[in-house]
C-alpha cells in the first residue's frame, strides 16, 4: 500500500486486526417490513476482555428523512 496515497499510517494488517467493520445490509427485508423501522441490535462476546475505553461507532445509512436521539447507550428515532 503506498503511503503517499493512505497518509493514515495504519497498515492493512492493522486495520484488520484493530480496527474491524461490521456491515449489517437490512435493505433485503420483505415488503411488508419495509414500511417500519427496523430493529437492530448487536450483541458480541469477545474470547478476552475487551479493553478499558473501547468505544464503537454506527454509520447508519437511510433513504428516509429521521431523527435520531442517543443516551450514549442506546439510539432511539424521534418521529
Amino acid at each position: 500500500m503506498n503511503d503517499l496515497i493512505t497518509h493514515s499510517n495504519i497498515t492493512p494488517a492493522n486495520f484488520k486486526d484493530l480496527y474491524p467493520l461490521m456491515v449489517f445490509d437490512v435493505s433485503k427485508q420483505s415488503e411488508r417490513l419495509k414500511s417500519t423501522v427496523v430493529d437492530v441490535q448487536i450483541k458480541a462476546t469477545f474470547n478476552a476482555a475487551v479493553l478499558a475505553n473501547t468505544v464503537a461507532f454506527a454509520v447508519v445509512v437511510s433513504d428516509r428523512m429521521l431523527q435520531f436521539q442517543s443516551d450514549g447507550k442506546k439510539i432511539s428515532v424521534v418521529y
